[in-house]
Order: structure tokens, then sequence, then C-alpha cells
């Protein structure tokens, strides 16, 4: 009999577990699925400060939490980021990274740009229905604080990111980048530049894809995720 492998489903920054359940029903026959909220998200207490670092952190003492030695982790958006992070921190617990929609090019303007969306009185103004999902999503805590908070995140990425060309270039383990080809936060280039700098890397980009994690963007990602799986190896 065949042992599964062990798969961290990793959501975006805003997002909750919740969003990639499709996903998770789609890979459940070929892994053990879990999928995690970041700190602050789904409920979670927020801490006072997010730090990509620290979001890592976490993700490894519910691994500990859990009795995961050795799992593969997709990420998307902000997921991804933090799943390279724990790949760095701790190669011998991961098999594999498949970040998907995961921006790597930070700059003190690219914060500035994100971050301009982030503002929680412009959300209840100009996306209401918007403000009414965090609330729902992030109950009971204040989703205005977790925006807040988040948008101190990618401030403090725009200053000093976290994920450079040279942690990049020092995984010493398999990592798939996926990107849609209309992506507006995550350019193309920007993604396939970051693909070369990697020793083990595999890249994807998703025709007709755009940036948010639509139910049929999680099915065409399965497959490809079930693949990366095969091909990597790293049963628990």
């Amino acid at each position: 009999m065949t042992t599964k492998h062990s798969l961290v489903l990793l959501p975006g920054a805003l997002q909750s577990s919740a969003l990639l359940a499709p996903l998770a029903s789609a890979l459940a026959p070929f892994a053990d699925v879990l999928s995690l909220d970041l700190p602050g998200h789904g409920g979670q207490p927020i801490p006072d400060t997010l730090n990509a670092h620290e979001l890592a952190q976490a993700v490894k003492v519910e691994l500990d939490a859990r009795n995961v030695a050795r799992t593969h982790v997709f990420g998307y958006s902000l997921g991804g980021y933090v799943g390279l992070l724990l790949a760095q921190a701790h190669p011998d617990r991961v098999a594999g990274v498949f970040a998907h929609a995961t921006k790597l090019s930070w700059t003190p303007e690219v914060a500035s740009r994100e971050v301009r969306g982030l503002d929680p009185d412009r959300i209840l103004q100009k996306a209401p229905a918007f403000a009414a999902t965090l609330e729902q999503v992030h109950a009971p805590q204040d989703w205005r604080l977790l925006t807040r908070r988040v948008a101190d995140l990618l401030t403090q990425l725009g200053d000093n990111p976290a994920v450079t060309d040279a942690v990049l270039r020092g995984l010493t383990v398999p990592v798939q980048l996926s990107v849609g080809d209309h992506d507006r936060m995550v350019t193309v280039e920007e993604t396939v530049g970051a693909y070369r700098t990697l020793a083990r890397g595999r890249l994807l980009v998703l025709p007709d894809v755009t940036h948010p994690l639509e139910h049929s963007v999680q099915e065409r990602l399965a497959p490809e995720i079930h693949t990366f799986l095969q091909a990597t190896g790293g049963h628990t």
C-alpha cells in the first residue's frame, strides 16, 4: 500500500483556510491534507505585529503540535511566501514548496501601492461586500485591526524583503512557482526571474488566470500539485 504524501495548504493574507476547501478536497485522494490559518486569520488572536519570519515559525509550531515530521507545502500569495521561509529555516521539515501567485519582488513603491487598498474605512466605503466577508471570515476578531496589521507587514516587506535572491538561491528543497498570465499583482517576469534563481526550481504559467484563487483556478492547480508531489517525493 502506497503511503500518502503530507501536504499543508496555506492561504493568502486576509483569507482563511476555508478558501482552499476545493483544493483540499481535490487532493485528498493523493495526500494527507492539512489546511492551516495564518496567525491572526480565521478567528485566531491577532498578534501585535505580523512578521513574515514569525508566520513561518507559527506554521512550524503547528506541524510540531500535529506530529507532522515532514511535509510538502502549497501556499497561495502570502502563504507561498511563508512556505518559502519555512523551507529556508527548516529544510528537514519541508519536502517541497508549491507557491502560487506569490509576490517575490518587493520595494517600498510596490508595498505602498498594495497598502493603499488595505485601508479599512476605504474598504467599507468602496467595497462593503468585501468588508462583510472579512468580518465573517475573521470573526470574532476585528477585521479592521487585522487589515492594518497586514498593511504593516507589506510595508515591512517593501523596506526589507524576507525572501531575497540569496534566500531563493540557498533553498535546498524543490520549489514550484506558478502564476497567472493576467495577474496584476504578481508579474510573469518577476516569477520567471525568481524561478531562474532557484537551484531546484519548476515554473508554471497559467493562461487566462488573474490573482484571486477562484474555484476554477484551484481545479486547474490540483493536478499540477499532484504531479509536483509525485515528482518530488517526500512521503511521511
